[in-house]
């Protein structure tokens, strides 16, 4: 029995010296894993500013990128907070203005927000706005704000086609129906200061462009005819404003009956006015001196009158 003693232990030393060389290679492999394991994947490193981070994405949040940078929205809040100041914060305005004549979605948007402001100081800055503008989308609004059946919305309308002029002949026709159905002294001013004559044609011109502003005998004579008509408005600003738009329109002998009565007109302001506006008509000459010369006669006119007078009358002598 003794004698297996020695065979017995030897696998044991066997089994033994396994188990310690597993254990090193176990032991040593370990540290490589590790090592190859933080080369796949390296820790990531603590990110940067995260607090500016943060704050920009919750400042931006829910908007889209166009929102972000809509120059239309920048410029609009400088106008507005200008006017709140008191400012006119012209630069923005013209900004503004630009921006809408080159990209028409900006214009559309404008007069969309036009017709659902409350506030009357709010459309007021988008008129002014749009006066400088000249666009088929601004004489559609200048047409409906004229057609109005409220005053200021009349008046607003005459103010923004006296600034227009993009379709002569149509806005022509448009302030003549206005004064022929107005009543209120107020918007037939407005109309008398948006009428503007047919302009004279260049005579290096091209022949399309002097017929964009021309306008027939028939209409050109039924405007006079409606001038002298508001001659006799019972409001001496009407008066005033019609015998001047008439020497812009009559340069015949037609309406020199209308001058010489505006010079004994009532109101001061009227025979004032008249003066001048003699001065620019078409009438003879022999007859403006002759109705001057009357003027400085009367014995009843003030002297302010009839220094004006005077004064037409000399620079007719000198022409």
């Amino acid at each position: 029995m003794k004698k297996f003693l020695p065979l017995l232990a030897l696998p044991v030393l066997v089994l033994l010296a396994t188990m310690i060389i597993s254990s090193s290679q176990d032991s040593a492999d370990q540290p490589a894993l590790q090592d190859a394991a933080l080369t796949q994947n390296p820790p990531a490193a603590p990110a940067k500013n995260s607090l500016a981070q943060f704050t920009s994405l919750w400042r931006n949040a829910g908007s889209t990128e166009a929102e972000k940078s809509d120059p239309f929205d920048m410029l609009w809040a400088r106008v507005i907070a200008a006017t709140d100041q008191g400012n006119t914060g012209d630069d923005a305005e013209d900004q503004l203005r630009i921006l809408m004549q080159e990209r028409p979605y900006y214009l559309k948007r404008i007069i969309s927000l036009y017709e659902k402001e409350p506030s009357a100081r709010v459309k007021e800055i988008i008129r002014n706005l749009l006066s400088g503008i000249r666009s088929p989308e601004v004489f559609a609004l200048s047409r409906q704000l004229a057609s109005s059946a409220d005053r200021e919305q009349r008046i607003a309308g005459l103010i923004m086609l006296r600034n227009l002029h993009i379709y002569p002949q149509e806005e022509r026709l448009l302030i003549s129906l206005s004064l022929n159905n107005e009543q209120e002294p107020a918007v037939i001013l407005q109309a008398l200061s948006a009428l503007k004559p047919p302009a004279p044609a260049a005579s290096d011109a091209p022949a399309s462009s002097a017929a964009v502003d021309n306008i027939d005998a028939k209409s050109h004579h039924a405007i006079i005819n409606l001038l002298q008509s508001l001659t006799h408005n019972t409001d001496p600003a009407v008066r005033s404003q019609s015998v001047l738009q008439l020497a812009l329109w009559d340069k015949n002998e037609s309406s020199l009956s209308y001058f010489s009565a505006a010079l004994n007109d009532p109101a001061a302001s009227v025979r004032q006015t008249a003066i001048f506006a003699l001065a620019q008509s078409g009438s003879n000459a022999d007859n403006v001196k002759q109705l001057l010369g009357g003027v400085i006669s009367n014995e009843n006119e003030s002297a302010q009158i009839k220094a004006s007078a005077r004064q037409v009358l000399q620079a007719l002598h000198t022409s």
